[in-house]
């Protein structure tokens, strides 16, 4: 897809998606303090088990090998640099993920974006709403927003995590002005 249409699918790089402006979704500031909370807390655990009267050493040994082979898998995915964004602003666009493990977001030029409301998508997921201008969008526009999580033919649906979907909305409104 060419960035000169209205919606267009993109794929990101990691240096790519730090600069960006991340609306909603876990942001790598969150992720690192996350890590440095279980790290934290498994390195007590650790000593508290290490120090611990009566144990074994096998369970001992079993116990911080189970704890470092968890922190090494963490630390390993979860992408701190980056972060998990649902939705995001580039330039002139906003875009909602699609596949976050490719980094790519069907991204909506936001002079598109008429309205944004707070969704539930079932069974009980917290979500944002992006109604799109209907007159606007070709039918290759209207493709391509098929091709997202949640199709549909003329708005564009992104989890709002961790966040409140009305501040969410709100923010991408005052993007879109």
């Amino acid at each position: 897809m060419t960035d000169l249409a209205n919606v267009c699918l993109r794929r990101y790089e990691k240096l790519e998606l730090k600069q960006l402006v991340i609306i909603a979704g876990i942001a790598p500031d969150a992720m690192r303090k996350v890590f440095a909370i279980w790290v934290l807390f498994s390195a007590t655990v650790g000593a508290l088990v290490a120090v611990a009267p009566g144990l074994s050493s096998q369970f001992i040994g079993l116990t911080l090998f189970i704890l470092f082979a968890f922190t090494a898998l963490m630390f390993g995915q979860s992408r701190m640099s980056e972060g998990w964004p649902a939705i995001i602003l580039d330039g002139g666009d906003i875009g909602v993920v699609r596949d976050p493990l490719k980094r790519e977001f069907v991204c909506v030029n936001k002079a598109l974006v008429t309205n944004a409301v707070p969704r539930i998508i079932n069974p009980n997921k917290k979500a944002v709403e992006l109604q799109l201008d209907t007159e606007k969008l070709t039918e290759q526009d209207v493709k391509v927003l098929n091709q997202a999580v949640w199709p549909r033919d003329n708005k564009l649906i992104g989890l709002a995590h961790f966040k409140r979907r009305e501040d969410v909305c709100e923010r991408i409104l005052d993007i879109c002005k």
